[in-house]
């Protein structure tokens, strides 16, 4: 049986799909057998006249996956709006046990899973039912994506404390499209994010990095003993 882990963001388009991506992509060259999946997708794209999810699209173009798309997702909706608005402008019924059997599923044929969650964590999946409460269903240490932009130590700092506040487990951080060289604000931001939220750093993904450069990655291989 493998490992999960559950990557959100402090924001939507913070960068949770490439960081992701990133992180597959490091264990693969590894040698350790990880796939990304991707539960419930709002937004995509036409690929030879298929309707695909827009991250699985992008992680089919960038990763090696032998599956066809529908193995690293299972719900898909065309409207690009939170989940719960677009299950219901679809109507289609979100089941998160079908999820939960989906990525135990995934857990027994793989040795790492990342999940990327839709937006950030207090999304609503479905009336009653959000991003926080298919954590928990899942029962998975999660990894924060975050910036060093004008505001994230804000966005972070609650981020994280909505996470403890439901007993979830942070494994870290993960810092995206960083600028070089850093100015001074930025510089601060990356002391006070680990600081004020008493998570380690585990990764720094540059700013127009050219795609999958493991020396970005701090320690990836650490995900497998935490």
């Amino acid at each position: 049986m493998g490992k999960g882990y559950f990557v959100t963001g402090i924001d939507t388009n913070i960068g949770k799909t490439y960081v992701t991506a990133q992180m597959v992509d490091c264990l693969q060259n590894k040698g350790i057998d990880a796939i990304p999946y991707k539960p419930i997708q709002s937004g995509v794209v036409d690929i030879n006249n298929r309707v695909i999810g827009e991250d699985v699209a992008f992680y089919k173009e960038n990763l090696e996956l032998i599956e066809d798309y529908q193995y690293y997702n299972t719900y898909t909706f065309e409207t690009p709006v939170s989940p719960h608005l677009a299950s219901k402008l679809e109507n289609v019924f979100i089941d998160e046990q079908v999820i939960l059997e989906k990525y135990k599923q995934l857990e027994n044929k793989h040795d790492v899973v990342f999940v990327e969650g839709a937006g950030g964590v207090a999304v609503p999946l479905k009336e009653n039912f959000g991003t926080i409460d298919l954590i928990k269903l899942l029962n998975l240490p999660v990894i924060l994506v975050t910036s060093l932009k004008l505001g994230t130590i804000n966005h972070t700092v609650l981020t994280t404390e909505y996470l403890k506040s439901h007993k979830i487990n942070i494994l870290g951080l993960f810092i995206n499209n960083v600028p070089s060289p850093m100015n001074e604000m930025e510089k601060d931001n990356l002391v006070m994010l680990e600081k004020l939220t008493g998570h380690d750093i585990l990764g720094v993904i540059p700013k127009q990095s050219v795609f999958f450069t493991e020396d970005h990655i701090f320690e990836i291989q650490q995900l497998l003993t935490k």
